[in-house]
């Protein structure tokens, strides 16, 4: 049995490494960024300064990461559109919130600020000052609340 068990945690921790789970994140310069990402960002985020930008070459997915300076983050997939909006310090931009998402948050946590907006596989999470997170589905329903 703890043959077993050895083995089983070495096949584990070799795993990641066989599947990609790499850290391979390359530095890119902004013009490397696809020109929906550009334009995005010169829409919504023209006076923030970047710090700097990344690009994943994932096994499925590429992936482009833009820091700015005073610390949100933005993560675009591979044709530039952007999947997540972390302002950590501020909140996100409105024009960028969904109505339904905007009003829900109005109306049920008045004063509460969406710094975190991502979507993906179907789904909006919206997470707000305090740390509680709200997850909607693609009709924006609230699915999940997690604190």
């Amino acid at each position: 049995m703890k043959k077993i068990m050895i083995f089983a945690a070495m096949l584990l921790s070799t795993s990641g490494i066989a599947f990609g789970a790499n850290d391979d994140d390359r530095p890119i310069r902004y013009d490397e960024l696809p020109a929906a990402a550009q334009n995005f960002i010169a829409e919504n985020f023209a006076k923030e300064q970047v710090s700097h930008i990344t690009f994943d070459d994932g096994l499925i997915n590429d992936e482009y990461k833009v820091v700015f300076m005073s610390g949100t983050k933005l993560e675009f997939d591979g044709n530039g559109d952007w999947k997540e909006l972390d302002c950590r310090y501020s909140a996100v931009p409105n024009n960028l919130v969904p109505t339904e998402i905007a009003d829900y948050v109005k109306n049920n946590y008045p004063g509460n600020k969406i710094t975190e907006l991502k979507r993906e596989h179907g789904e909006w999470e919206a997470k707000m000052t305090g740390g509680l997170e709200l997850t909607f589905d693609g009709s924006f329903r609230l699915v999940d609340i997690d604190d």
